[in-house]
């Protein structure tokens, strides 16, 4: 396995965390500029494919109350795979929606894959698989789906 070096370590950890403060303050109508032309997004809010995709849901996504939630991530681990940066996350999702706030409403991993555009680092690839809490992430993103606007 060829190593990641900390540079390249670095700029990704900086792409995951920025995605994450996006979404957690608001701002997901900016979290496209974050991935390729090409990207591909799924998760339990759907599938997007292509940069344009992900723009329009991000757009949505602003005018919808969603209540509080913050990511909390761990255990990233960067990997070289026939020649694609790929990355596994932990994250942890906390929501004000769930019975106990201060319980994780879901645990899972992002499974990314990145690509240098520019010199800048992308994603390309993102699946969303909670593992833990499974059904809370199932009922929130219905909650989105159908929620009302601002």
């Amino acid at each position: 396995m060829d190593k990641v070096d900390a540079g390249t370590r670095t700029e990704i950890e900086q792409l995951v965390f920025e995605h994450s403060w996006l979404m957690d303050h608001g701002h997901a109508d900016q979290t496209w500029e974050l991935f390729t032309e090409d990207a591909v997004s799924e998760g339990p809010m759907g599938t997007m494919v292509g940069r344009q995709a992900i723009k329009e849901w991000g757009a949505r996504r602003v005018t919808i109350a969603g209540g509080l939630v913050r990511h909390v991530f761990g255990g990233m681990r960067l990997a070289w795979v026939d020649s694609v940066l790929c990355g596994t996350i932990y994250y942890l999702a906390f929501r004000d929606s769930s019975p106990d706030p201060l319980v994780p409403a879901s645990m899972g991993e992002f499974q990314d894959e990145y690509a240098q555009v520019d010199g800048r680092w992308l994603i390309r690839k993102r699946t969303v698989v909670p593992i833990l809490g499974t059904d809370n992430a199932a009922a929130h993103a219905q909650r989105i789906a159908g929620a009302s606007h601002v």
